[in-house]
């Protein structure tokens, strides 16, 4: 992958406007000078010894740190995603990364990776119970009252139980939702019991998301909506070679793509991760993804972005900071760890 530094600054500027409605309970006001918040995940990964991850990860620290050191940050967004693909997932990995949550200044939201739940029944990852390891995040990272992570938190809008890890909020102009949609298809096409559980998240994923792209229509002061999951959506809308035959985000994609469409003057930003390619662009179109179109083709939506964050090694060392006008533009631009 090609790295890249403090002098390659992507910028993404669209026109928003807005729609006719009602102000949020959500609502949390800024001056109108915009905001920025920080986007990373697939992290940490490293180090490791023995088929375990090691802790401290030195380098993850000092990412927080230099996080923590930008005053222009207001919140962070983590993906998911906290360990690797071949090591266990023993209890160690989520009570420390808890810490490392709240070792943010700001607040941390965090929604759930693949790694750390769905792909736990591997050998190399224990042979464990990926329901146990879930039911484990579920309680340990979301707070009983809705607050986010980190040493100064937020009031979330949660999902209801047992789905406490979909949460919205807004900062004027945009709305924020994190989607617990997590790689490997979505836990979909694996077994009947992993399935089961796909179909109920997934039903309560997109009555939740549906739900607040309704707010977010009627409310005059939202420009921008920010959708953040694991998930690669698009290059991984169904993967190849790993036996899925139906895809995991196929409902997710519909009310996507409808939003887009029906709301022009509405930026959209999705925030994932999974393949561990930094990236900034427009893959969503009128076809694709879908079952009929698995490769890209079609037109895009001009107020349609994707970043996908850094992930792995090269989240060590760098990570995403995403600047919000007052108008709902944006700017996304990386930044180096020293």
């Amino acid at each position: 992958m090609k790295k890249i530094g403090l002098t390659s600054i992507l910028l993404i500027t669209i026109l928003a406007f807005t729609n006719i409605g009602s102000a949020s309970s959500l609502e949390r006001s800024k001056p109108a000078i915009g905001f920025s918040f920080a986007a990373i995940g697939d992290v940490p990964y490293l180090p490791t010894s023995g088929g375990r991850q090691v802790y401290p990860a030195t380098e993850y620290e000092s990412v927080i740190a230099h996080i923590n050191e930008d005053e222009d940050i207001e919140f962070s967004i983590h993906i998911g995603d906290i360990k690797g693909g071949s090591t266990l997932c023993e209890d160690a990995v989520y009570s420390t990364n808890l810490e490392y949550f709240n070792s943010f200044v700001n607040p941390l939201i965090f929604t759930p990776g693949d790694n750390e739940w769905t792909d736990c029944h591997r050998a190399n990852n224990g042979s464990m119970d990926p329901l146990d390891r879930l039911s484990l995040i579920r309680n340990l990272f979301y707070d009983k009252h809705n607050k986010s992570l980190g040493q100064n938190t937020i009031t979330l809008k949660s999902d209801q139980k047992p789905y406490v890890e979909n949460a919205a909020w807004t900062v004027k102009p945009a709305m924020f939702i994190t989607l617990h949609q997590p790689g490997s298809n979505n836990n979909l096409n694996r077994t009947p019991d992993m399935d089961l559980e796909y179909a109920a998240r997934n039903a309560s994923n997109m009555a939740f998301l549906e739900k607040m792209l309704k707010q977010a229509e009627h409310q005059p002061h939202i420009r921008l909506v920010v959708i953040a999951s694991q998930a690669n959506p698009f290059e991984r809308f169904l993967e190849s070679g790993q036996g899925y035959t139906e895809s995991g985000y196929a409902d997710f994609i519909v009310i996507l793509r409808a939003f887009v469409a029906d709301n022009p003057d509405v930026n959209v930003l999705y925030i994932g991760g999974d393949t561990h390619l930094y990236r900034v662009d427009q893959p969503l179109t009128d076809v694709y993804p879908s079952p009929a179109q698995l490769t890209p083709a079609g037109t895009s939506y001009p107020n349609f972005t994707r970043l996908e964050v850094f992930g792995a090694g090269s989240a060590l060392s760098q990570w995403a900071k995403v600047s919000v006008n007052p108008d709902g533009t944006f700017s996304i631009s990386p930044q180096l760890v020293p």
